[in-house]
């Protein structure tokens, strides 16, 4: 059995892990996102939470923020559809936590910027074939050549991310139906 002060000092460590890993993902969502940085430290906040949710009181807790500061971020990323919350019988609180449908977007979104990506590189494959081809370049030397072999493994690569994407998305909609 663990000592109280055990206990105590694990409590701190993870703590302390906690609020460097909110300030990350915090910076991260900021420029990724684009959104202030308080809504993204609630957003980190709340992804951290799970499930449970935490409750309006906990977020203030835990960020040391105001009640009005807290409100007007809340609301601006229940509109976004980022975050939802819930309620329990017989409690009047609210536990807020991250949107199922944001999580499923936000895969969406990565699926689409990864096709974009594949789009271009082909195009630029397709034209650097073309203009070995106008500089009377044969074949054989295109399909050996370096700079065209990048373009053609980075196209395969993204396809291995979309097609791992699309998995982690039924995956995830697999595992929200079973509860």
């Amino acid at each position: 059995m663990r000592s109280y002060l055990g206990t105590m000092l694990i409590d701190e460590k993870l703590n302390k892990v906690k609020a460097e890993l909110i300030e990350e993902m915090g910076v991260y969502f900021e420029c990724q996102d684009i959104l202030s940085p308080l809504s993204s430290r609630i957003f980190a906040y709340l992804a951290l939470a799970g499930d449970d949710g935490v409750t309006f009181d906990e977020i203030l807790e835990e960020l040391k923020i105001s009640k009005s500061s807290a409100s007007t971020n809340l609301q601006l990323l229940q509109s976004m559809g980022r975050v939802g919350y819930y309620t329990k019988p017989g409690d009047r609180k609210r536990y807020f936590k991250v949107s199922f449908d944001n999580m499923v977007n936000r895969l969406d979104d990565k699926i689409n910027s990864w096709k974009k990506e594949k789009e271009l590189h082909i195009k630029v494959l397709d034209y650097r074939h073309k203009v070995l081809l106008a500089n009377d370049k044969i074949d054989r030397e295109i399909e050996n050549r370096k700079d065209l072999s990048y373009n053609k493994h980075y196209i395969e690569f993204v396809d291995r991310m979309i097609e791992n994407l699309h998995k982690l998305k039924s995956n995830l909609i697999t595992v929200n139906q079973d509860k």
